[in-house]
């Protein structure tokens, strides 16, 4: 599967919407159940840290260039990882949430997007654990080295249950 953000207006953007939201849901990643165990707390600071830097190596084992952390998109993606784990669901489109969308998400942050892209995950012990399961979805994949998105963002949260949430958030401004 893959995955190439594009910008579109008019009429041909609520059916685009609706194709990524489609997409986006072959796009979430919950761990194995022998993938969900104690971790030692890990802070969201931390996590966005490790998973920019994993992500800009696989970028550049593959050539492509690094993405500039944004701090618009560390807010959108931090957004949903808290909204995740308040409801305890791990999906894109989040019905009961304050903002459930992607598009909500990057608009209550300011960010105007001409492209983007959402990789959640949740349950795995660690970023790096995230980010292999992301590298072994070919659609997680084509999202991390998309060439059309110049930035990401990162948010985590951990649920009531202490299960970790994991977002990724990549963006082209306009």
């Amino acid at each position: 599967m893959s995955f190439r953000p594009t910008l579109v207006s008019g009429p041909r953007k609520a059916r685009a919407v609706a194709g990524l939201l489609i997409l986006a849901a072959a796009c979430a990643t919950p761990a194995s159940p022998t993938e969900v165990a104690e971790a030692p707390p890990a802070s969201a600071g931390a996590v966005a840290s490790t998973l920019v830097q994993l992500t800009n190596a696989e970028r550049s084992k593959a050539s492509l260039p690094v993405l500039r952390s944004s701090s618009r998109l560390m807010d959108a993606a931090q957004l949903h990882a808290d909204q995740m784990a308040r409801l305890g669901r791990l999906e894109h489109v989040l019905s009961g949430a304050e903002y459930p969308r992607p598009e909500d998400r990057l608009a209550a942050v300011g960010y105007q997007w001409s492209a983007y892209a959402e990789n959640i995950a949740m349950g795995q012990t660690s970023a790096a654990a995230a980010m292999d399961s992301w590298m072994r979805s070919s659609g997680h994949r084509a999202n991390i080295l998309n060439t059309s998105v110049t930035e990401i963002g990162i948010g985590f949260a951990r649920d009531s249950a202490n299960r970790p949430y994991y977002v990724q958030v990549f963006g082209r401004p306009r």
